[in-house]
């Protein structure tokens, strides 16, 4: 019987977890919310202790601190089990239906490997860039509460960053589709055993994976680069107001700080969604059967 339409197996198996999985990156959401507020809480704490207002001023980064901790244990503690589950769940499905349909074992064996890389992408990578973007805006938000020019210079350095890990998500997809191309030949690399076989195999293996390592770290120089000169603009410009709390300073810099983390996170955060792509199709991937 021919294969009925586009194949989803992998978003069709995780689909009955979906709720669970909206629950963990609520969890995760939450944390973000907390981390965000840590350098305002101690910024109030920094001001307040240098006014006098005594361990008073400490409390609401302790009430932070403390919420965070409870959130961060249970959401780990619950999305550990939860995609442990869906992992067995997919592969099992994957291995199934592509022994059936006739695909080799050195492409299922690969998939397999490849499956637990999509996976860790839900686990770790989304959070991860749920961070990243949680901690991107909502850093310039807080700046824009410190001092709105400060936070119209970090605004702005979004634009031409954003514009460079678009092009470079392009090319990291065409990267990634031929690394696991080479990856699902292993099998019969090692099965031929030459040597100049399994020599060939390795050395391909090494050129996707220099010319990916390559492109990510070039886009990411350019985008430092840009980072540069934003950063200086803004420390200059939040040292230079008359009156200004050393709390404040110290919460508008941590601000500037966390924004060039997320963004620095980009090219990893951008390779791995290119990735992700590529495996979801192998995953889905089956070929027409014989009537």
């Amino acid at each position: 019987m021919a294969n009925e339409g586009p194949s989803t197996l992998f978003f069709e198996t995780v689909k009955p977890f979906r709720l669970r999985i909206s629950f963990t990156y609520g969890l995760t959401l939450m944390e973000n919310v907390f981390e965000l507020l840590y350098p305002f809480t101690i910024g109030l704490a920094i001001n307040g202790l240098i006014s006098g207002q005594g361990w008073q001023s400490l409390a609401p980064f302790i009430i932070i601190w403390l919420l965070h901790i409870t959130s961060a244990t249970a959401r780990q503690m619950y999305d550990t089990r939860l995609f442990a589950k869906i992992y067995g769940a997919v592969a099992e499905k994957m291995i199934l239906r592509q022994t059936a349909a006739g695909v080799s074992t050195s492409e299922i064996a690969a998939r397999a490997v490849m499956i637990r890389e999509a996976i860790d992408f839900f686990e770790f990578e989304i959070p991860q860039l749920l961070t990243a973007l949680i901690t991107m805006f909502g850093g310039v938000a807080m700046l824009y509460y410190y001092d709105a020019l400060s936070g119209i210079v970090m605004s702005l350095l979004l634009g031409p960053i954003s514009w460079l890990y678009f092009r470079f998500g392009k090319k990291s997809l065409r990267l990634s589709e031929r690394l696991n191309n080479r990856h699902e030949k292993e099998v019969h690399a090692i099965v031929d055993a030459r040597q100049h076989r399994v020599a060939y195999h390795f050395k391909a293996l090494a050129k996707w994976r220099v010319r990916l390592s390559d492109t990510q770290a070039r886009t990411w120089a350019t985008a430092d680069l840009l980072m540069i000169v934003a950063v200086i603009v803004v420390l200059l410009r939040l040292t230079s107001e008359p009156g200004v709390q050393a709390g404040d300073v110290f919460a508008g810099v941590s601000y500037i700080l966390s924004v060039i983390w997320a963004l620095d996170e980009g090219p990893v955060l951008v390779e791995q969604l290119s990735r992700l792509v590529d495996i979801r199709r192998r995953i889905d991937e089956i070929p027409e059967a014989e009537d």
